[in-house]
């Protein structure tokens, strides 16, 4: 296999991406770019094993306090990409992860109590 360095605004979101294995813990894509090129895309699923470990990281943050280095959060790939964090942070917006973290539909990815924004 050969790898060269690919502008990113070559690969199109909405392309036909094929999928060709899965696993329990990710999703390989490819979409071809030409006849001889192709991008390969893995998808990490957020599996239950992940969900009950932020769940039970959430409960025992319970009076613990922020500090550096503290995880908020562990967000699957598939859920940063697959929303508009990912494009909102290339797009520049900074506050937006914050914003969305802080929101009932994060809850399951949060590691820590408390407002981040």
């Amino acid at each position: 296999m050969i790898r060269c360095q690919i502008d990113p605004t070559d690969i199109a979101e909405d392309g036909d991406w094929q999928v060709f294995e899965v696993t329990p813990h990710y999703r390989r894509s490819r979409l071809w770019l030409d006849e001889t090129r192709y991008i390969v895309r893995t998808e990490y699923i957020a599996d239950a094993a992940l969900l009950e470990a932020n769940r039970q990281a959430f409960n025992t943050s319970e009076g613990k306090r922020w500090g550096d280095g503290q995880v908020a959060a562990r967000i699957p790939l598939n859920v940063f990409f697959n929303s508009d964090i990912a494009r909102k942070i290339k797009d520049g917006d900074r506050d937006h992860l914050k914003w969305w973290l802080d929101r009932d539909e994060a809850k399951p990815y949060r590691t820590f109590k408390g407002r981040i924004s």
